[in-house]
């Protein structure tokens, strides 16, 4: 597998297709993400507006995907913090650890490395029967619960990989969340 930015719209189709293949089964468990009917104009907004990265096999098909929202952007997460969205698995690809590899592959090559960010957050579904114990298998830790949309609620996860920076976050929400045990534990 090939870990890449992706720097054009050439993936634009291939992409919004495999979202809508890969969110279909949290569709089918009621839970509808935005990225489950997400037009090729939305993908391509955000491609051009959102760092978005792609696991490409040898022939170049799209086996996994992730972007992240700055928080500088027009479209930020919930802290001052990067956060992760759009992940996804081409269903001919999934269970081989493409979701992990991809979401490693992005903290350690642009959270870390190009942003040098200090934490890093994401959200899911309370009701996804599995996406909380796989983040936290990852080293994500749950750190807040809110309702956004009818059908269900988002978890807010974060990734500290320095407690010192993190702490210094000028940011009231995050601060207020925070367990100090998450501070503490490291």
């Amino acid at each position: 597998m090939h870990f890449k930015k992706l720097t054009d719209l050439t993936s634009t189709t291939e992409l919004t297709q495999l979202l809508h293949n890969a969110y279909a089964a949290d569709v089918n468990l009621g839970i509808h993400f935005g990225a489950s009917t997400i037009t090729e104009q939305q993908v391509r907004d955000h491609i051009l507006n959102t760092p978005t990265f792609v696991l490409q096999t040898d022939d170049g098909t799209i086996a996994a995907t992730a972007s992240v929202r700055l928080p500088w952007s027009d479209n930020p997460g919930p802290f001052t913090l990067p956060h992760i969205g759009w992940v996804a698995t081409n269903p001919l690809y999934q269970h081989q650890g493409f979701a992990k590899q991809i979401i490693t592959q992005v903290i350690a090559h642009f959270v870390k490395d190009e942003l040098h960010a200090p934490a890093v957050s994401l959200g899911t579904a309370v009701e996804h029967p599995w996406l909380q114990d796989f983040y936290h298998s990852i080293g994500f830790q749950t750190i807040d619960t809110v309702r956004k949309f009818k059908d269900h609620q988002t978890a807010y996860l974060i990734s500290i990989f320095d407690d010192h920076r993190t702490h210094q976050i000028d940011d009231v929400y995050l601060k207020k969340i925070l367990p100090q045990t998450i501070l503490n534990e490291r």
